[in-house]
């Protein structure tokens, strides 16, 4: 039978790591978005232009819609590693608290 371990500290980083990847991410999603609309309205505003602009707002709100989610989602993963991380440590600490208290009672 094969086994695994667990290592809190590289899950505590990998959560970490994740969550940062999301912020900074998060940052370029806003920097694209500015840059984005700094273009305004190259497409005119004529009846195509408008009918190509409401297009082009409605699908970009959408995507950045969907990126925001990923983002949060990420971000979220993140955390939740982390907090594996501390229950595995708390879940040690306590199976080891148990123990050595029952080691004290046999003891006495």
């Amino acid at each position: 039978m094969t086994g695994f371990a667990i290592d809190p500290e590289r899950l505590t980083a990998s959560g970490a790591a994740l969550q940062s990847v999301a912020a900074r991410l998060s940052s370029e999603l806003v920097a694209f978005r500015a840059e984005l609309a700094g273009f305004g309205s190259p497409w005119g505003s004529d009846d195509i232009g408008s009918l190509i602009g409401a297009a082009h707002d409605e699908v970009s709100s959408w995507a950045f819609e969907c990126y925001q989610d990923a983002l949060e989602e990420l971000a979220a993963a993140g955390a939740d590693v982390v907090d594996m991380s501390v229950q595995y440590v708390e879940g040690d600490e306590d199976v080891s608290r148990r123990f050595r208290g029952l080691l004290t009672e046999r003891e006495d």
